[in-house]
């Protein structure tokens, strides 16, 4: 499933946001996977040119999202943390890391509000009184700032209490910690964007496997992890909704192995309107993915790209077929790749005529570090 989506998503890079379906076929007629992104493939038609430094075999920024959380649940020994997955993707993406590219709307946004949250608990700090060390209050915020992430209400205070008297024996800064982190709790929550594009899912593919090789303590368990890493990015109703579906996609994807269980296992959590697209994907089963596509809507909105992929899924015959028939329907092809990648390469695997290519496996640039840390994480 892991490296299903990743290799996807890499596969879509050099053609991604082409919103011109001829122009596609044109520039590759037979083998769209793996192009380095050229600036003349996207002159003259509706086309937005957003990776001018990646080259093939590079991840998007949705592909690179993915890494994240892969690294993040690595880290930390197979278990979920929200504020460890907020820490590592803003050290990724933030100021001075190691990602150089292009930032969607969803993680500019959640860059921002991140950092709007530190200046507003910092500001908090100095407007309290305290006649220490100007440097405590400093290194209080520092050290409440996860803990927000993590916990509430009384839990919140009794491990906020426990880390600062574990640390300092001063009535006076423990006595400070408390009023501090009772005034940092009235802000207003820190969230991700308010944003329903496909951004949303990218984080998905390695939680979803860890879930699925290492068992949750219940569906709840499943789903308010999947909740709680899409807000980090995308803090929107809508955009929970629909991660909500394709996390089930792909859940059910690991544990069948059947891409027809998979898209109603989707179908089977969505609301009315979600539903209603489904059931329209169903009914187009015998038209192309490129016009399907073209019909729900080629951008980045999660209402047009998870029916299209449920469409690609249902009527691909292979993990090639599937990405080649997603890079040729155009638009948004790297937000629609980490679905369908997850679930066409949990459903064939690697290798043989329908799994993920050995050759393709081979042009990730990630490719040892995926492998490793997948292994690390599931066995």
């Amino acid at each position: 499933m892991i490296l299903g989506a990743l290799v996807a998503d890499a596969a879509a890079m050099g053609l991604h946001w082409i919103y011109d379906q001829q122009r596609i076929q044109d520039v590759a007629p037979e083998a769209p996977e793996f192009f380095t992104p050229d600036k003349q493939n996207y002159d003259g038609v509706p086309a937005y040119f957003a990776h001018p430094t990646r080259t093939a075999g590079d991840l998007s920024q949705y592909g690179e999202q993915a890494m994240v959380m892969l690294r993040t649940l690595v880290a930390g020994g197979g278990h979920y943390d929200r504020a460890a997955f907020a820490d590592r993707f803003r050290a990724h993406f933030g100021y001075g890391g190691a990602y150089v590219g292009y930032i969607d709307h969803a993680t500019r946004d959640s860059l921002d509000n991140m950092r709007r949250f530190e200046d507003a608990a910092h500001a908090c700090a100095k407007n309290l009184d305290f006649d220490g060390d100007p440097q405590i209050p400093k290194a209080l915020v520092e050290r409440a700032l996860p803990m927000l992430q993590r916990y509430s209400g009384n839990m919140l205070l009794q491990m906020f209490e426990a880390e600062i008297s574990t640390n300092d024996s001063d009535s006076n800064v423990v006595a400070f910690g408390l009023t501090l982190i009772n005034s940092l709790r009235a802000l207003p929550a820190m969230t991700g964007a308010n944003d329903l594009q496909l951004p949303a899912i990218a984080k998905l593919p390695a939680l979803v496997a860890m879930h699925a090789a290492r068992g949750s303590k219940g569906e709840n368990a499943f789903d308010q992890d999947v909740a709680s890493a899409v807000r980090v990015t995308n803090d929107n109703p809508v955009a929970a909704h629909y991660s909500h579906i394709a996390a089930h996609m792909m859940l059910t994807a690991v544990t069948s192995g059947d891409a027809a269980a998979s898209v109603n296992a989707g179908r089977s959590v969505a609301g009315a309107q979600a539903a209603d697209l489904f059931q329209t994907a169903a009914e187009m089963a015998g038209q192309s993915n490129p016009t399907v596509t073209k019909h729900f809507g080629m951008s980045c909105d999660l209402p047009f790209g998870l029916p299209a992929a449920a469409h690609n899924i249902a009527t691909a015959t292979s993990f090639c077929d599937a990405v080649r028939s997603n890079i040729y329907s155009g638009g948004d092809t790297c937000g629609r790749a980490i679905l369908v990648g997850a679930v066409m390469g949990a459903v064939h695997g690697m290798g043989g005529t329908k799994g993920i290519p050995d050759a393709w496996i081979d042009r990730l640039g990630v490719k040892d570090e995926a492998k490793q840390l997948s292994s690390m994480l599931l066995h």
